[in-house]
């Protein structure tokens, strides 16, 4: 039998180096090697080429993965790195020899500033890369990337990679490995670093990343190292009730997906269907016309043909648009009403929960929607919407009564509930944002309020409309438009690997790591529109989350439905939380605070709502709670906002852990995504089989409570999936999943994942 190998020479099949391949793959794993070889072997026919034969050794090995053998992932995974070596060392023209014994080198850190140099002159790496470094820099970088971190990837992880995250030349061939990649992006975010520091820190971020103790968002992976570094992974906007404003923001909209960002859109402010304009009664469209059109934004500036743009678009409960804005992805009803490619978000303040539970209760009960444009200046200059709490429960109050009957309605607010549930039930949104929990315990009150959350709903920071002041004309044709910046709120986020990094120790060593990396994105950051910049470096804000939660508590043997998990989330995430706010009060000494901490709860502090007396008596791990009060008071800290759980759906793929804080799916499924059907097992599967208890089959009222317990320590929210079996749940159920979730103090939900629903899309806007 003859193959044509890779340069199109044709010679005679030589198992002896298929074998090699295989020992390679295989070594040090628990399975049988001839087992693969006499699988694929059957396979074989004349004239396959050995690009061919690899393939079919990697498909061969990804088809039998199981839970009983989960290590043939990494045995398919090193077949197709294997594959990556030689395509690439094949393309930047040095040599991967075949036999690996010793002296094999996939990794040539010869070629790595040629790499750099080549493809920044074609415009595919940024300049920056090379204006900072030097080339003895960029070699003594190269000599200390480590090849061998490569076997940290199981199948899925460096597919996913290849598939989306490896930078590739103009015809579409990769042009970079694994772990030049890493380091690349370490380069990048050690650019902000003083000159004789950068080659040190550019290290500790390589280490970091490349051992998987820590990942980056999607837009960090994908855009550190290119021209346009566009780092950020969502946007939110508040959309005023004027009409350039409504279509400054479309503008808006799409230049942020352009560059990959995703979106929370806030449309409370707009005026309900039948308002006036210009004092014409009746003339207003309402609120669903602005969601068409930034739907339509969305699907038209999908992200260089990737993906389709993304946003989430959050109403409120007492909007009077609020029953036509819950049917905007249902199937029935009036097609010139719907928007199936945004995702619809719901604010809720406490006073409609309260109601809500009245109503349940059995008294006689109703709620009133408004009209945003008869809710303007209600007191002192502002709207109802910009109110939380007890005033805007007295506002509302006062407005539901003395507002005439064409500016209101009543509903019953358990028929109201009711029907988000239902579109619940058929959609798995909209999402759900509690405004005055969320307000209540924003650490920047002093600076601003909360309307809604992002695409992901774990972002909770101030917003503001953006003011347009003028339009001026000069002689010459010229013509500026004056603007005052309202706050956009930008997602800066990471993530730490709870597989690797959850002790005290640990979190000690990396989390100022990660924070400073997370600081330096701030700072080296593309900025798609200035109203980001400006509110970027005004607070400085990142969110730090979470993988491999699940993995964690059954290597420690805590079942998910137990005490002792509620009592781990809390200790958990209490050290997450003191190493977090200890790392960037350090980097403010070195750097300096963000520029709005004075009169924030941070400088008097209080952290998370309480005072450091409070939570010294919370405390489960000995922490100096009141000892690091008073450092924050002292020294400030560098960045506004700090924690926020955000799904890690593609991120956690790459590092094999489960997403999230989410339980998994199951023990052994097949996804179907961008790079095609991927057989997945958690972490350990076959040693810890039994611990796992997959999402389906968990009552999620222990999801709450361990999220409630998160939630203590954590300064914005969380993107809480629910997950849901229709045929064994019904309506009373889902219902007090939510009021459950409002009592214990959590600020949002996410999807409500059901089975039957398998069309629901991860957000990798926000995967850290």
């Amino acid at each position: 039998m003859h193959v044509i190998k890779r340069s199109g020479r044709k010679e005679n099949l030589d198992i002896s180096k298929i074998r090699v391949v295989i020992d390679f793959a295989c070594k040090g794993l628990n399975v049988d090697p001839l087992e693969l070889e006499a699988d694929a072997h059957i396979q074989f026919r004349e004239g396959i080429t050995t690009k061919e034969i690899q393939q079919l050794l990697i498909r061969t090995a990804a088809e039998k993965i199981s839970p009983q053998t989960p290590d043939w992932q990494y045995v398919a995974a090193r077949l197709l790195l294997y594959d990556l070596y030689k395509d690439v060392g094949h393309l930047r023209g040095y040599k991967v020899k075949d036999k690996l014994n010793g002296r094999y080198k996939p990794y040539n850190p010869d070629s790595f500033y040629d790499l750099i140099k080549t493809y920044t002159e074609k415009g595919i790496y940024g300049e920056y890369l090379l204006e900072n470094y030097t080339k003895d820099e960029i070699d003594e970088l190269a000599r200390y990337i480590n090849p061998d971190r490569d076997l940290l990837f199981n199948y899925v992880g460096i597919k996913i990679l290849c598939d989306r995250y490896l930078v590739r030349d103009e015809e579409g061939k990769i042009i970079e490995l694994p772990q030049e990649m890493y380091m690349l992006i370490a380069m990048s975010l050690a650019v902000p670093e003083k000159k004789e520091d950068r080659i040190r820190w550019a290290k500790i971020f390589y280490d970091v990343l490349s051992k998987h103790e820590v990942s980056l968002a999607t837009p960090t992976l994908m855009n550190a190292r290119r021209p346009f570094t566009q780092l950020s992974s969502c946007f939110v906007l508040t959309v005023d009730d004027d009409l350039y404003d409504i279509f400054d923001n479309v503008q808006k909209a799409g230049m942020i997906s352009k560059f990959a960002g995703g979106l929370g859109i806030y449309l409370g402010k707009i005026r309900a269907t039948g308002a006036p304009i210009r004092k014409f009664k009746g003339a207003s469209s309402g609120v669903l016309p602005v969601v068409k059109i930034l739907n339509d934004v969305m699907v038209y500036v999908d992200q260089l043909g990737m993906r389709k743009g993304s946003a989430s678009i959050t109403l409120d409960i007492w909007h009077k648009d609020i029953l036509d804005f819950l049917e905007v992805k249902t199937n029935v009803g009036d097609e010139r009403k719907k928007a199936h490619d945004i995702h619809p978000a719901v604010s809720i303040p406490d006073l409609f929960m309260k109601r809500l539970r009245e109503r349940l209760e059995g008294k006689e009960v109703y709620w009133t929607l408004l009209d945003p444009y008869y809710c303007k200046n209600v007191k002192d200059g502002k709207n109802l919407e910009d109110f939380y709490g007890e005033e805007f429960e007295e506002l509302y109050q006062h407005l539901e009564k003395t507002l005439p009957d064409y500016a209101k309605r009543q509903v019953d607010p358990f028929e109201l509930f009711k029907r988000l549930l239902s579109v619940i039930f058929e959609t798995g949104e909209p999402y759900v944002f509690f405004r005055d929990t969320a307000n209540k315990l924003n650490p920047n009150k002093h600076a601003g309020m909360v309307y809604s959350s992002n695409l992901c709903m774990e972002i909770v920071q101030n917003m503001s409309t953006t003011t347009h002041l003028e339009d001026k004309l000069l002689e010459d044709g010229t013509i500026i438009h004056k603007k005052k910046s309202g706050d956009v709120v930008v997602c800066n986020l990471g993530s730490i690997n709870l597989g690797k990094v959850h002790t005290k120790e640990d979190l000690e060593r990396v989390m100022p790591i990660l924070v400073r990396m997370l600081d330096n994105v701030i700072s080296i950051n593309f900025y798609a529109i200035k109203e980001a910049e400006y509110t970027n470096k005004r607070y400085r804000a990142i969110g730090i989350g979470v993988s491999n939660y699940h993995y964690l508590l059954v290597k420690e043997g805590i079942s998910w439905e137990s005490e002792e998990h509620l009592k781990f989330a809390n200790s958990l995430f209490e050290r997450i939380a003191y190493y977090a706010i200890k790392s960037s009060m350090e980097l403010a000494k070195e750097r300096g605070k963000y520029p709005l901490f004075d009169g924030s709860d941070w400088s008097k502090g209080i952290f998370f709502g309480r005072t450091p007396e409070e939570n010294q008596t919370m405390s489960t791990n000995g922490l100096d709670w009141i000892g690091l009060a008073e450092d924050v008071k002292k020294y400030g800290i560098r960045n506004a906002y700090l924690l926020a759980l955000m799904p890690t759906g593609s991120t956690s793929l790459i590092i094999g852990a489960t997403p999230s804080v989410d339980p998994i799916f199951a023990k052994f499924y097949k996804e179907e995504n961008m790079s095609g059907i991927l057989p997945q097992v958690p972490p350990e599967v076959d040693k810890y089989f039994w611990h796992y208890k997959s999402a389906y089959h968990i009552d999620q009222r222990w999801s709450i409570r361990a999220a409630a317990e998160r939630q203590k320590w954590i300064d914005q929210a969380q993107s809480l999936n629910l997950f849901i079996d229709p045929e064994n749940i019904d309506g009373p159920t889902l219902l007090s999943y939510y009021m459950m979730a409002w009592e214990l103090g959590l600020k949002t939900v996410y999807y409500v994942r059901s089975r039957s629903l398998t069309d629901i899309e991860e957000c990798e806007s926000c995967s850290a």
